[in-house]
């Protein structure tokens, strides 16, 4: 594509041809020729966008969007992490406590993430605590919070004492990113559907909110059955993004196929690597971006996929923070059954 200077220079030179004149760049024609070179290089421009936004390969936002609609495939929302909220109060009472749904508690962090109750609960007589279901009150992530961390208390009865979150906040996604669902509609490509094999079913059970990836196996319990591994982003995907895929796949099975939907076994793998700095970054910016990478490649394996160290190490490279890397002798490429998925544990990164 032209630049504005490339256009400018070619107009000036055809009318400096076309004329037989000295080009004069304070007249008026001149004046004319910039302003319209100004909008033909804009036209260039949109037309170069409108060319990528044609393709699977280059277009991001709605259009792309729409050339998934083509392959039967919809964006994935953000969703919210769920959990507990837990009331209490010092002493037992002789009253009923309401706790209505709307209740909001948060953490206690400079930018609070705010959780609600999603039924109306109590603390019963001579009871002084109960644990209430609540969501995050945004979608996304963020959401998802450690055990003991919602323990502010914002909109609450005033009877109420403290608050804290009696189990881990999960299950929180965010919107399915461009990448990601690009990845999918190449797969809807690479992978073809007949109604009877396995890209089939995954592709059933992919388009449930909550589930990021799936994997099918056929004959697991004997012949004409069909077990449909799932998992969320990096953890067991929640029982009603399950129970939605199960019955889905129920209305859409082959006859006479027994088809079962269920949580693929997660199996932590943990990091211990060595790296060696580029002398730009921090050692902190090249922890943070190293245990950034290992999460990302963790997530990026499919269930049942074999984890190989010489993948990870390309993703340690590939932040660009540092020029080698060593593993720990212990850590070494690792097959799991096709139940199994791997997540994230723990992230030891060592710099020098």
């Amino acid at each position: 594509m032209e630049t504005y200077d490339e256009i400018y220079e070619r107009m000036k030179n055809k009318y400096e041809q076309e004329s037989g004149a000295q080009f004069d760049e304070a007249s008026d024609i001149a004046i004319r020729l910039r302003v319209l070179a100004g909008e033909i290089y804009n036209a260039q421009v949109n037309m170069e966008w409108i060319k990528n936004q044609m393709y699977v390969e280059t277009a991001t936002g709605e259009s792309l969007d729409y050339l998934a609609k083509q392959r039967g495939l919809e964006r994935k929302p953000a969703q919210k992490a769920q959990g507990e909220i837990t009331f209490f109060i010092s002493e037992p009472i002789d009253h009923t406590i309401i706790i209505p749904k709307g209740s909001v508690a948060a953490t206690a962090e400079e930018i609070p993430r705010r959780f609600v109750t999603t039924e109306d609960e109590e603390i019963s007589q001579g009871n002084n605590f109960v644990s209430v279901y609540a969501e995050a009150e945004k979608a996304g992530s963020s959401g998802n919070v450690a055990l003991g961390k919602v323990t502010v208390a914002v909109d609450v009865p005033s009877e109420i004492e403290w608050v804290t979150n009696s189990e881990v906040y999960s299950g929180g996604t965010d919107e399915e990113s461009d990448e990601q669902l690009r990845e999918r509609i190449r797969d809807s490509y690479l992978r073809l559907p007949n109604g009877t094999n396995a890209a089939y079913y995954e592709q059933l059970a992919l388009t449930v909110d909550g589930i990021v990836k799936a994997k099918a196996v056929g004959k697991v319990r004997g012949n004409g059955t069909v077990d449909v591994y799932v998992s969320g982003d990096g953890k067991g995907a929640l029982s009603t993004a399950i129970n939605q895929a199960q019955t889905l796949i129920e209305s859409k099975r082959e006859l006479n196929v027994n088809v079962q939907v269920k949580n693929a076994s997660l199996t932590a793998f943990d990091l211990d690597v060595t790296v060696y700095k580029r002398k730009e970054f921090s050692d902190s910016e090249i922890i943070k971006k190293c245990k950034d990478a290992f999460n990302d490649f963790i997530r990026s394996l499919g269930i049942g996929q074999k984890l190989y160290l010489s993948a990870l190490g390309k993703a340690l490279l590939d932040t660009g923070c540092i020029v080698n890397y060593e593993f720990n002798v212990e850590m070494s490429d690792t097959a799991i059954s096709a139940s199994q998925c791997f997540m994230t544990g723990t992230a030891s990164v060592l710099v020098k």
